[in-house]
């Protein structure tokens, strides 16, 4: 069988749909036995062609047109196709971003990571709204499998989507990175914490700075949490800035929170381990999301997890987190309160956490992802 991905997530800025994309393919080049997986890119870097697990059964099909021609023609003329992209007519093309491409032969399938367009539109992006308007309904009709990470996932895509049937809509967890599976040594966690000035216990978010994290609350309730408890707990942020307007940014490196929260703007991946695992606990307010892969992350370096209530989060830690409603500050102080005065509270969360993340392999995630594209490619998704 030949399966064409498109890996255009893989370049530039690696967000989370390429992480996605590179443990996948990582864990699915150890189950080939005789398929071949060409994943597509347009001009890559070798920095990004490193970014797929390379080997007899995977290997990059890299094409060189400028990527406006391209945007173009695939607007006016259909074309190039998919299958001229990967080199090779596809047995099944798998979209782990949403948009197919143009494609000839082969059967479709695509992944959906979230659902904000539909839920809350309001916290998209211009571009990226444009982007999706009109085209993800009329690709999900077209798609002989949609994939998503969660239920919840599922049932919105269901209703805003009633054309499609709910057969061919179907959920696979994402899988827990290695790297997160257990708490980083404490030579590890005493150098992040030097290297990012965490003097202090503290409390970790770790994600973009986006509408939908809910981080105004949580900052409110940090403050909260500091009039009520004398302590030297700091707040800490570690992501890029997202959508956030100025005037979170400028709240969140004003004097008022000097010493209280600090944002840290550029953390590499392989430093996120130790961050977790110095934490005091990991807080998690998000309103919207589609899976949650950083409170699994967290659970999985021993780190106690606050999360939201809301959206897929439920489904995700089971009863492995302290859930609160993402619209009450005073809970969320509340629930920062007994993290720091209850030890034996700590602990149940991080042994909960501990036994949550076993579910959450990459490994199963690679096989049932390769079992749905080989039910695809044979007309049985």
């Amino acid at each position: 069988m030949i399966i064409g991905i498109d890996g255009t997530c893989l370049q530039g800025p690696q967000g989370e749909v390429g992480h996605y994309l590179t443990h996948l393919l990582e864990a699915m080049s150890h189950l080939l036995e005789e398929d071949k997986i060409y994943v597509w890119m347009n001009s890559p870097t070798s920095e990004e062609k490193a970014r797929v697990s390379e080997n007899r059964f995977v290997s990059v099909a890299a094409s060189h047109y400028p990527w406006a021609a391209l945007r173009m023609t695939w607007t006016t003329l259909g074309t190039p196709t998919m299958d001229s992209l990967i080199g090779r007519p596809p047995d099944v093309c798998f979209y782990p971003n949403y948009l197919a491409l143009p494609q000839k032969h082969g059967k479709k399938v695509i992944f959906v990571h979230d659902v904000l367009c539909f839920t809350h539109p309001e916290w998209v992006s211009e571009d990226w709204m444009k982007a999706l308007e009109g085209k993800l309904g009329k690709q999900g009709e077209q798609a002989d499998l949609i994939l998503t990470s969660s239920e919840y996932n599922r049932q919105v895509l269901l209703k805003h989507l009633p054309g499609i049937p709910e057969a061919r809509v179907r959920v696979i967890y994402h899988g827990l990175a290695e790297s997160f599976r257990k708490p980083a040594p404490p030579d590890k966690v005493k150098a992040a914490r030097e290297r990012y000035l965490l003097h202090h216990p503290y409390f970790l978010y770790t994600g973009p700075l986006e509408p939908s994290k809910n981080l105004l609350r949580l900052v409110h309730a940090f403050l909260l949490f500091k009039k009520t408890v004398a302590t030297e707990h700091e707040l800490v942020l570690a992501g890029p800035r997202g959508k956030v307007g100025d005037d979170f940014v400028d709240f969140i490196q004003s004097p008022v929170l000097a010493n209280k929260a600090r944002w840290l703007s550029n953390v590499p991946v392989g430093d996120l381990p130790a961050l977790y695992t110095g934490a005091e606990a990991f807080v998690f307010p998000c309103m919207g999301e589609g899976f949650g892969m950083p409170v699994l992350e967290a659970m999985g370096c021993g780190t106690p997890v606050l999360c939201s209530t809301q959206a897929a989060l439920p489904e995700i830690v089971g009863d492995s987190a302290w859930m609160i409603s993402p619209t009450s500050v005073a809970d969320w102080a509340k629930a920062l309160e007994r993290v720091v005065k209850e030890p034996a509270f700590k602990e149940v969360l991080r042994e909960k956490g501990r036994v949550r993340v076993s579910i959450f392999r990459e490994e199963n995630t690679a096989q049932q992802t390769l079992s749905a594209l080989k039910m695809a490619a044979h007309g049985h998704a």
